[in-house]
């Protein structure tokens, strides 16, 4: 299983949020941007990858435990989203890249990283 900190590296994101990222187990990805959906769907090993960038996103991050939130497409995070992924433990990573283009790359390296 990778790490978190080896994924950030493969998909070249930024650390918005967050530390201990050789910590987070990283077994898959979760890719989507309704929250209803993936309160019921992302898993505790997901990458969850969105262009949201609100508070409930923290919120859904810490009830299903996903090793981080990764914000796509350059999205920025606000400064009290920020504050409150730092209170609640999330990671946030950030990328340029599109949802589609980092679910890719984060697909082809586990799959060589089972």
């Amino acid at each position: 299983m990778a790490t978190l900190d080896q994924v950030r590296e493969v998909l070249g994101a930024q650390i918005l949020v967050g530390n201990d990222l050789d910590q987070r187990p990283v077994a898959g990805g979760y890719a989507c941007d309704m929250l209803s959906w993936v309160m019921s769907h992302a898993q505790p090993t997901d990458v969850w990858m969105t262009i949201l960038n609100s508070i409930n996103v923290i919120a859904v991050a810490v009830l299903t435990d996903c090793a981080c939130v990764l914000l796509t497409e350059g999205v920025e995070l606000p400064p009290d989203v920020a504050a409150r992924a730092q209170d609640k433990g999330v990671v946030v990573l950030g990328t340029q890249a599109s949802t589609y283009e980092a679910s890719a790359r984060l697909h082809a390296f586990l799959n060589q990283h089972p």
